[in-house]
C-alpha cells in the first residue's frame, strides 16, 4: 500500500472516533500532532479544543533562537523538559524582534514593547495577540549610577523602559476569563506598582506614601500579595481605592549576604517565599545562583516564619515569569526542586574590558536545585550551551505553559 493510500484511509476514519481519541489528549503537543495527519483531521478538530483549555500544561522554556550567533527576527525556540527535545516555533515579527517577556502558567506571554511603552499579550500556540494601554507610570531620567555602571544593550529609552520593570504577571487565562489581571512591579518611577483589569480603558495605579520596591507578586486564595526588597509581604487590594497592607515582616536570613532575588510562589494551598542565594566573593555578586531557601509565613502573626525543607512532590518554576507549582507526581519533574531562569535585568560592566565572562553575559544562570541535598544541577538536554558565543540573550530565558 503507498503512503497516499495510507493517507486516505486516515482520512476516512469516521468523525465520532476522531472525537474519541482527541479528548484521550492531555497534552497540546500531541494535540498538534493529531491535526497535522492529514487536511481532513486538522478541519475537523477544532483549533483550541475545549477539554485541553481546562487542564494544566506542561511548561516549556522559550529561549531565542539563534542562526550562526545572529537572532533570529522570526523564529524563537521552544525547550521542552519532558522529551527534552527543542522546537522553533515561528512567532510575530515584533516579539521576534525582541520584546521583552514574561512567562505565566495561562499558556500567553505579557511582553512590553520598548518603543512604546506598550505592554500586549501574547500567545505562542495560536499567536493570537492582545494589545493593552500604554502605560505612562515609567521614570523619565537615569540615575548616575546607572549610567556610570551598566552597559546599555540599546538606546537610553529602550533600556530605561526595560530596566524599570521588575516583573509583569499575568493572573487568568485571556483565552477563557474575560476577568484577567496584569499586575506591573517598577522602580525608579513615580509608580512602582499598576494594574491592568480586562475591560477597562487605562492601567490603574497603586500610590503610596513611601513607596517600596516590589520584587514578586502572586495570586494566593483569591488576592494578590508582593514582597518588597527587604523581604516584608504586603496584601494588595485591587478596588476601588487600591493600596497595599503589610502583613508579614521579612523572615531571618540565614545567609550573611543576600538574598539576590526574592519569589511569591502558592504551592499546595500555601504561600511560600523563596530567597535565591547568588556565589559572593569579597563582597560582590556574582550572578551565579548557589542555593535557594524557602520559608512560609504566618498571615495571621506578622512576625511568624517557618523553614520549608521538604515540599513533598511539589516543583517549583522560578524566573522571569509569574512563579507557580506542579506536582511531580503527575509530570516528569524531579520533586522537591526548584527551576530557575536567569531573571537578572540588564549586563553589568564593560564587554571591552577583561572582566570575568560571570559579569558581561546574561541568560545563562539557569538550573535544577534540589532541596534534598541542597544541589544544582544543569537543566538535563537544555540547548543553552549551544549558545555560548551569544553574549547577551534575548529574550531572556522564560518559563511557559503552551496552552491554547
Amino acid at each position: 500500500m503507498n503512503q497516499s493510500n495510507v493517507l486516505s484511509g486516515w482520512s476516512e476514519l469516521p468523525a465520532e472516533l476522531l472525537d474519541i481519541i482527541s479528548t484521550k489528549l492531555i497534552n497540546y503537543v500531541d494535540y498538534v500532532r493529531l491535526r497535522a495527519v492529514c487536511p481532513s483531521w486538522k478541519s475537523h478538530l477544532p483549533k483550541k479544543p475545549s477539554h485541553l483549555l481546562k487542564l494544566t500544561q506542561l511548561p516549556w522554556l522559550l529561549l531565542p533562537h539563534y542562526e550562526n550567533n545572529i537572532v533570529s527576527e522570526t523564529h524563537c525556540s521552544f525547550f521542552n523538559i519532558a522529551d527534552e527535545k527543542t522546537y522553533r516555533l515561528e512567532l510575530p515579527e515584533a516579539i521576534a524582534k525582541g520584546k521583552q517577556c514574561w512567562g505565566s502558567p495561562h499558556g500567553w506571554l505579557v511582553t512590553l514593547d520598548e518603543e512604546g511603552p506598550c505592554f500586549g499579550l501574547l500567545n505562542p500556540l495560536t499567536r493570537d495577540e492582545k494589545r493593552l494601554p500604554t502605560l505612562f507610570f515609567f521614570p523619565s531620567t537615569l540615575q548616575n549610577d546607572q549610567v556610570s555602571s551598566i552597559v546599555l544593550p540599546w538606546d537610553s529609552i529602550g533600556y530605561l523602559r526595560y530596566s524599570s520593570v521588575v516583573k509583569a504577571a499575568l493572573f487568568a487565562k485571556p483565552s477563557v476569563s474575560t476577568g484577567y489581571i496584569v499586575i506591573v512591579l517598577m522602580e525608579d518611577g513615580p509608580c512602582n506598582l499598576a494594574f491592568f483589569r480586562s475591560g477597562d480603558m487605562a492601567w490603574t495605579p497603586i500610590l503610596e506614601a513611601e513607596q517600596n520596591i516590589y520584587k514578586d507578586v502572586v495570586c494566593f486564595e483569591g488576592q494578590f500579595y508582593v514582597v518588597d526588597s527587604k523581604g516584608s509581604v504586603y496584601l494588595c487590594h485591587l478596588g476601588a481605592s487600591p493600596n497595599v497592607v503589610k502583613v508579614a515582616d521579612p523572615p531571618e536570613n540565614p545567609f550573611a549576604d543576600g538574598p539576590e532575588k526574592m519569589y511569591l510562589v502558592e504551592s499546595v494551598n500555601e504561600l511560600l517565599l523563596v530567597y535565591r542565594h547568588h556565589i559572593y566573593l569579597n563582597g560582590r555578586s556574582y550572578d551565579s545562583t548557589y542555593y535557594f531557601t524557602v520559608h512560609k509565613p504566618d498571615l495571621s502573626k506578622s512576625s511568624s516564619w517557618s523553614n520549608v525543607e521538604d515540599m513533598g512532590d511539589q516543583v517549583l518554576f522560578l524566573g522571569t515569569n509569574c512563579s507557580f507549582s506542579l506536582s511531580a507526581r503527575n509530570y516528569p519533574f524531579r520533586r522537591n526542586s526548584i527551576y530557575y531562569t536567569d531573571d537578572y535585568r540588564f549586563p553589568i560592566g564593560s564587554l571591552g574590558d577583561s572582566q570575568s565572562r560571570s559579569e558581561c553575559i546574561r541568560g545563562y544562570d539557569l538550573g535544577l536545585f534540589n532541596l534534598d541535598d541542597g544541589g544544582v544541577d544543569m537543566l538535563p538536554s537544555c540547548p543553552v550551551s549551544n549558545l555560548i558565543n551569544v553574549k547577551y540573550m534575548r529574550p531572556a530565558p522564560v518559563w511557559i505553559t503552551l496552552s491554547p
